[in-house]
């Protein structure tokens, strides 16, 4: 069976790069295609193109595209990010949120970043000046004093480290963390489901290899990644995720707020998402017919 399978940084995804790095996917009977893209948003433009048959993104796409009533299913999550921040190039003594009022706060508009820098300074109390700056601009920003803070991608957070040097200060924020959750095209499942179960099959393998044996899911990352990163680099990097294949409930409510935070913008005119209609968008039939106690929605 012939996959074509949408990837990103596998930094955030380590099951995929060592179902590559152990020929798993041959191991389920399945010939996979896998193709990077830059982004998440990317990838799932090209599922819904019709390109891929499945592919890997943030929660925050998939909310667009389920208000947007778009032909897809969310399979599985697999992973979480769960070290977000704010970086500042200001006082050492600035450590929180508050302490941001009424300063300018570079962000890319528009995105799950921009939806939890709102949720965070409403928690706080504050109003700061909010930026719209494209995701590559915010640390360049940052370093010349454009804005005084910067809400971004945490692709950039090594970058911001590296420019900014011993001016380097971050403010952690614990309210959100990234969910990096797995999509089928409605055509791979309509068309072949036994090849999408055997998709999850194999990433279900490879994440038990990932438990089991950190260091050589580094050293596996590192090599499908070519050796850009060192497998000590992705261990440390490592340290800000979690990996458990699951779907539950705080997923779907996580991308209704997040549905309700992109109507009340105007950006795609609608009734409010709901429970329900995200709900729509999740297919559980396949991670649990291979594993039920991965499976909690209510």
């Amino acid at each position: 069976m012939r996959i074509t399978f949408g990837g990103g940084a596998y930094l955030d995804i380590p099951q995929l790069s060592v179902a590559i790095d152990q020929d798993l996917f041959p191991q389920h009977g399945l010939d996979v295609n896998v193709i990077p893209f830059q982004s998440g948003r990317d990838a799932f433009e090209a599922l819904l193109g019709g390109q891929l048959d499945l592919a890997v993104m943030a929660e925050f796409p998939a909310v667009v595209g389920a208000m947007r009533a778009q032909p897809f299913k969310v399979i599985a999550e697999l992973s979480q990010y769960q070290a977000t921040r704010i970086i500042h190039a200001g006082d050492a003594g600035i450590e929180t949120v508050a302490q941001l009022e009424g300063r300018p706060i570079g962000v890319t508009a528009g995105t799950n970043v921009h939806f939890w820098l709102e949720n965070e300074l409403n928690a706080a109390g504050i109003q700061a000046e909010i930026v719209s700056v494209g995701p590559s601009d915010i640390v360049p920003a940052l370093a010349r004093g454009d804005v005084f803070a910067g809400a971004m991608f945490p692709s950039y957070y090594a970058g911001a480290r590296t420019t900014l040097g011993e001016r380097y200060q971050e403010i952690p924020i614990s309210s959100y963390n990234t969910h990096f959750i797995l999509v089928a095209s409605q055509a791979i499942i309509d068309r072949n489901p036994d090849a999408v179960s055997a998709v999850l099959s194999a990433l279900l393998e490879a994440e038990d290899a990932v438990i089991a044996d950190p260091e050589a899911s580094h050293a596996a990352v590192s090599r499908v990644l070519g050796g850009t990163l060192r497998p000590e680099d992705v261990a440390a990097a490592s340290a800000s995720y979690s990996f458990n294949i699951n779907l539950d409930s705080a997923l779907i409510e996580l991308m209704v707020d997040q549905g309700v935070w992109i109507n009340a913008r105007g950006s795609i005119r609608g009734d409010v998402p709901t429970h329900e209609s995200i709900s729509a968008y999740i297919d559980a039939g396949f991670l649990s017919a291979l594993d039920a106690g991965r499976v909690t929605l209510d």
